[in-house]
């Protein structure tokens, strides 16, 4: 993907200053969990088991290794492309290009979106029998910690409707998807 320089340094700076790390767009839960997928991807190979580096070194270090043109290809773009379908994706499109918000009952029927409730053991995914603080029985540990749907809109959880389109929302459909589609070859 060739990107004009100075959309390039555009993007360079949403990359620093994005929060959460990498739009969010890794389903790893924390930091460690973050850097082993980058690394299980091929990336940051430099980076020792356990190591604490901060965001801001993790960053500048993707830069080196990838550019943005890199980063874009090979984390965020795929990772996108394989949580949310074209079908999706371009029903979002014709929400944003209209300046409305998704329907909350259409990210529920795509499975974008679920009600959370911490008691309920669907959320959990059962990992056998070990003592626990009273003795011994299952443990469960949380599946994910947020919807897909979270990476372009932000949603009142309390009162179940979507609040507002995400930054990455913005800078997906007004930067990164132009770019995709002025690529012959498109990215995968």
């Amino acid at each position: 993907m060739q990107i004009p320089r100075d959309q390039a340094e555009k993007l360079k700076r949403y990359f620093i200053n994005a929060d959460p790390f990498l739009w969010g767009t890794l389903g790893a839960k924390n930091k460690r969990q973050r850097l082993k997928q980058l690394k299980n991807d091929g990336l940051l190979s430099n980076y020792s088991e356990g190591s604490n580096a901060t965001y801001s070194k993790i960053n500048q270090d993707l830069l080196v290794e990838l550019g943005i043109e890199g980063i874009l290809e090979r984390i965020v773009v795929p990772r996108v492309n394989s949580v949310f379908s074209p079908d999706v994706l371009s029903y979002f499109r014709r929400c944003w290009d209209q300046g409305q918000n998704p329907d909350m009952k259409y990210l529920v029927s795509q499975r974008l979106y679920r009600k959370w409730r911490l008691t309920d053991e669907s959320i959990y995914e059962r990992e056998g029998f070990q003592f626990d603080a009273v003795g011994v029985g299952p443990t469960y540990r949380v599946v994910g910690h947020k919807d897909p749907a979270h990476l372009f809109v932000q949603i009142d959880t309390q009162h179940s409707f979507v609040e507002r389109w995400t930054v990455f929302a913005g800078l997906w459909f007004e930067e990164i998807e132009p770019l995709l589609e002025a690529t012959p070859e498109g990215i995968a």
